[in-house]
């Protein structure tokens, strides 16, 4: 009996070893302003693509809090699989998967958090995707959904809606001049149906700062962002 006990304990013990909270070491600040707000910011050379989302409809890949999407443009074709937990708690993945899917040579995986803006208090959510080239599903798409215990989903007759979207890089001279970003910030614009979205974001390194990327984006912006925030890709899914 002694022998069975130590047994048993040591399987429970491995089992908890193999699930681990996936490691957020970075993400986007995002903040949506009015389109017209757009045509008042000094910008790059911008990238004309269109980005496809795919759905079940009403109750599919998104009340699991799945988000499948490919982006094609004369510089880029790839197709991501995103794991995005509607409550926007922690991911936990299997250890095994996580550090496999690290060394893919299929594609990157990317684990970070979403920040979007809202005046009392920014909302992070943590997302873990794969994206590969081209516009096909991998086997490690399907690894990423073993990963965050969400195997055996039903791809078959998926409903989708393309976004017309531009990107540009804000073209500002001083943006790095008493700022913290590592990168300049990002404009996108989606235009989708009668709807209209664009948000500025920019690249962060590390939780603790987000909240002071968030600050110094809204205040290079200078202008009020909309009224009503939250995920761009939400507000597209809707439509589905």
């Amino acid at each position: 009996m002694k022998k069975l006990l130590i047994i048993s304990s040591l399987f429970i013990f491995n089992s908890f070893a193999s699930t681990i909270e996936a490691p957020i070491q970075g993400g986007e600040v995002k903040i949506l302003y009015p389109c017209a707000v757009a045509e008042t910011l000094p910008k790059e050379k911008p990238q004309k693509l269109t980005i496809s989302f795919f759905e079940k409809g009403k109750s599919g890949l998104g009340d699991k809090g799945l988000i499948l999407r490919h982006r094609h443009s004369v510089e880029e074709d790839d197709m991501t699989l995103k794991f995005r937990p509607k409550n926007g708690t922690k991911i936990m993945v299997d250890e095994a998967l996580f550090k496999d899917l690290q060394s893919s040579r299929l594609g990157d995986l990317k684990c970070e958090a979403d920040v979007t803006y809202d005046p009392a208090k920014p909302l992070i959510t943590p997302t873990c995707g794969f994206k590969s080239e081209g516009k096909a599903l991998t086997k490690d798409h399907f690894e990423l959904l073993e990963m965050v215990a969400l195997k055996d989903q039903d791809f078959s007759q998926l409903r989708k809606v393309d976004v017309k979207a531009t990107k540009w890089k804000l073209k500002i001279e001083d943006w790095k001049e008493g700022v913290s970003f590592k990168k300049a910030p990002s404009l996108e614009m989606w235009q989708f149906g009668n709807e209209c979205l664009f948000a500025v974001s920019a690249k962060f390194y590390g939780l603790d700062s987000a909240s002071t990327i968030m600050k110094q984006l809204k205040k290079l912006i200078r202008q009020e962002p909309s009224p009503l925030q939250g995920n761009k890709t939400g507000r597209v899914l809707q439509k589905i």
